[in-house]
């Protein structure tokens, strides 16, 4: 009986054996890790160039934005304009109508009262 019971504490020495030695090499490989992410970012340009690309995107889009809102500018001032032309031009058309149909009106007129004196 002694035997086992030296056998259980040799298992659990064993167990905690173990576990300390799985616990050391994720510490190390976690240390490990982190040094060289540490050292990976310190020396890398790339981060560096995308940093100025954000810069630049954030420059474009601003510039687009602007373009944008100077188009919804323009083209609302291009359909008032237009507005105002088909209307000057409406307007203009009418008053050349009625003036044909008063001349038409005249020349019919007179083209009677010439029947009139030759009859």
């Amino acid at each position: 009986m002694g035997r086992l019971f030296d056998e259980a504490v040799t298992r659990d020495e064993l167990t905690a054996l173990i576990a300390a030695i799985l616990f050391a090499a994720f510490l190390i490989g976690w240390i490990a890790h982190w040094l060289w992410a540490r050292a990976a970012r310190a020396a890398s340009p790339r981060e560096d160039r995308a940093d100025e690309l954000v810069a630049e995107l954030l420059v474009v889009e601003d510039a687009r934005d602007r373009a944008l809102a100077e188009k919804r500018e323009l083209e609302a001032a291009l359909r008032g304009e237009a507005a105002e032309t088909e209307a000057l031009l409406q307007t203009q058309l009418r008053e050349r109508e009625a003036e044909l149909e008063a001349t038409m009106g005249a020349l019919r007129a007179a083209r009677e009262e010439l029947e009139g004196r030759r009859a």
